[in-house]
């Protein structure tokens, strides 16, 4: 019935959202179109669009969070992350190992893995 999908977020400046998670997070942007769409790994999908005139970021509106799976170890890629910037608060939470951060437009992510 579905075919996959992809995940919407709503930027200020598409160049700069680009940026971040291409250079910051080392993903890859795979499309240029009416929304810009950066492969995230394994066949998720991120798509960037500017943000209509007058919204609110997701994080103060309760938007979605975006959960990306730590293909290292987590406590690596976060010292990674950090070294390139990025700032996070982390929780252990139900047998995973949780890492909120957010983008430079305020969508809220969410680095995860196991914790066994």
């Amino acid at each position: 019935m579905i075919a996959g999908g992809h995940v919407l977020l709503f930027v200020e400046n598409p160049d700069v959202a680009v940026r971040f998670y291409v250079e910051t997070l080392g993903m890859k942007l795979v499309e240029q179109a009416s929304e810009l769409v950066i492969d995230a790994g394994e066949g998720f999908l991120i798509g960037l669009q500017k943000r209509p005139a007058g919204a609110s970021p997701s994080a103060t509106t309760g938007g979605p969070v975006v959960r990306l799976l730590a293909k290292l170890p987590i406590r690596q890629a976060i010292e990674i992350l950090e070294n390139r910037g990025v700032t996070f608060t982390v929780r252990e939470e139900a047998g995973l190992t949780l890492a909120d951060f957010t983008d430079g437009d305020g969508n809220r992510l969410c680095l995860y893995q196991s914790a066994t």
